[in-house]
């Protein structure tokens, strides 16, 4: 798996997490759509769409830093947890302040066209028979949700539609928030280079 200029996102989310003070992470920022072919495991194409952010959204009270996360995602065939299932991704719950530490900046860092993020995910389908039976099939308040990752790679680094950049989903039957999905927890995961859509990472 490969990390960008944008990855640090991750390690200094677990450290924060961890209530320990972090240097602040620049502005980072990722949009997306498209489509998966199908291929072996999956009988059918995957669509997804997604908004990343985390920076400053100005000001000084209350605090600047913003994290955002928007993730669709609709397996559309036979696939390793049984039939075609929706979900929908939005960020981790986390303090004001830690989310201020964590996303203020003002400018994106130079170069790079890789993202990677983590947050919580539900069910906006039926429940395929492999999905994880701890985890809620529905946005909760109360009871966590389970965790996804998404890794994301611009090849292009232009604004139009592409099939040169990818997209790799991870889902997690584990609720516990840190930098990384611990993989005995892994119960499904796809990617691969889109046939349709484009990626942008910024």
């Amino acid at each position: 798996m490969q990390t960008g200029p944008c990855s640090p996102f991750r390690r200094v989310l677990s450290v924060a997490v961890a209530g320990i003070l972090v240097t602040s992470l620049a502005a980072c920022t990722g949009r997306g759509g498209g489509q998966l072919p199908p291929g072996p495991g999956f009988t059918g194409a995957a669509s997804f769409g997604f908004s990343f952010s985390c920076e400053d959204s100005g000001g000084l009270n209350p605090p600047t830093g913003r994290l955002h996360i928007e993730l669709s995602y609709n397996d559309k065939g036979i696939n390793p947890l049984g039939s075609a299932f929706s979900i929908h991704g939005i960020v981790d719950t986390i303090d004001p302040v830690t989310e201020s530490m964590i996303c203020i900046g003002e400018n994106p860092p130079p170069g790079g066209n890789n993202l990677i993020f983590l947050g919580r995910y539900y069910l906006t389908s039926s429940a395929p028979t492999g999905f994880p039976s701890t985890c809620p099939t529905r946005d909760s308040a109360t009871t966590p949700m389970c965790r996804f990752e998404v890794v994301v790679q611009d090849n292009d680094q232009s604004r139009g539609p592409s099939v040169g950049d990818s997209f790799q989903i991870t889902l997690s039957g584990g609720t516990a928030v840190s930098s990384q999905l611990d993989a005995a927890t892994v119960v499904y995961t796809r990617g691969g280079l889109l046939t349709s859509g484009n990626v942008t990472v910024g």
